[in-house]
């Protein structure tokens, strides 16, 4: 059951190739509209740079996960999956591995050409690279959560962002603060050990908190 499973949610996925193909062109969109706004202003805009990808990446993260039991939902997919023997927890775990690979995976491979077109520095592009790879599958996680938490209501999108964007402030505040330590040569290993801290706590409890907080709102 289990197996089927999986292999229809990958098929989803490559099947609808707008899914991989709309974050990457809603991310390079944003960053690129950034220099046209400030100008001359280079020297403002080198120092924003890192700062504008993470709000680009929590951007595309909040249109992934807007909807994102709403078809499963319609289909009575849901309960399928809740009544099935199979390991649901398991199930979530990988729905929420599926998401970040096919959204924010793209996004983090094209960082290393992004930090060449923007010049950011050597080192501050390998820290950008590492506070997206810890941080994007928490934003991922909270932002599916939120979409199992408002499945139903019929002013879901707007909710949303209101519930779980006071949970992407933490790993906004400690991914910049890496990111503007490294710029000033400080050190940021406590802030990369934080967000770990974050990422092995969200990761693990997630897939229990999808399987509560769905059979609650299909109940209700």
């Amino acid at each position: 059951m289990l197996k089927k499973i999986i292999h229809k949610e990958l098929s989803i996925y490559f099947r609808n190739l707008n899914s991989i193909f709309l974050p990457l062109i809603f991310f390079f969109l944003i960053i690129s509209i950034f220099p046209l706004v400030l100008g001359p202003e280079k020297t403002l805009f080198d120092k924003i740079i890192p700062g504008i990808i993470w709000i680009t990446a929590i951007l595309t993260t909040l249109l992934t996960s807007n909807n994102f039991f709403k078809d499963d939902f319609n289909n009575g997919i849901i309960e399928t999956y809740l009544t099935s023997d199979a390991s649901i927890e398991l199930l979530f775990f990988l729905k929420i591995i599926s998401c970040w690979i096919f959204t924010c995976l793209p996004i983090i491979i094209f960082i290393p050409l992004v930090s060449v077109l923007f010049n950011i520095p050597y080192e501050n592009s390998i820290v950008l690279l590492i506070t997206l790879i810890i941080g994007t599958p928490i934003l991922i996680s909270v932002g599916i959560f939120g979409s199992a938490l408002t499945l139903g209501l019929s002013k879901n999108n707007i909710l949303i962002p209101v519930i779980i964007v006071p949970f992407y402030i933490p790993v906004l505040i400690f991914s910049a603060s890496a990111i503007e330590s490294v710029a000033i040569g400080l050190s940021y290993e406590i802030q990369i050990y934080i967000l770990l801290a974050f990422l092995c706590l969200v990761l693990p409890i997630m897939p229990y908190l999808l399987k509560y907080t769905l059979r609650l709102s299909i109940n209700n």
